[in-house]
């Protein structure tokens, strides 16, 4: 199976007492950050956005890659995560009749 067959993309769910949209920030500049280290060491992985879902002191980080990648990016930029799922994700159009 090629490295492209691989690429999924996944939701790294994040349970954070104490978050806030600072410290969310600053964890966003540590994954890309860690995601151009992989990136130039070969990993094949795109962080996509997070959403903050403060009365629940919860983050989801979506990512495109091989979970593999997805896992060390997360950890190299120290972001504590409870799972790291595989997921489909739907834009507008493609709610509106076309195919995922």
């Amino acid at each position: 199976m090629s490295a492209t067959e691989d690429r999924k993309s996944y939701l790294v769910e994040c349970y954070w007492p104490g978050v806030s949209v600072e410290k969310l920030v600053d964890a966003v500049r540590r994954v890309h950050d860690a995601q151009s280290q992989l990136r130039g060491l070969g990993a094949d992985v795109e962080f996509v956005g997070s959403i903050l879902v403060p009365v629940d002191e919860t983050v989801f980080c979506l990512f495109d890659g091989r979970e593999a990648d997805v896992r060390a990016v997360s950890e190299r930029a120290g972001v504590l995560f409870e799972r790291v799922l595989e997921s489909l994700r739907f834009d507008s159009e493609r709610s509106q009749g076309g195919r995922p």
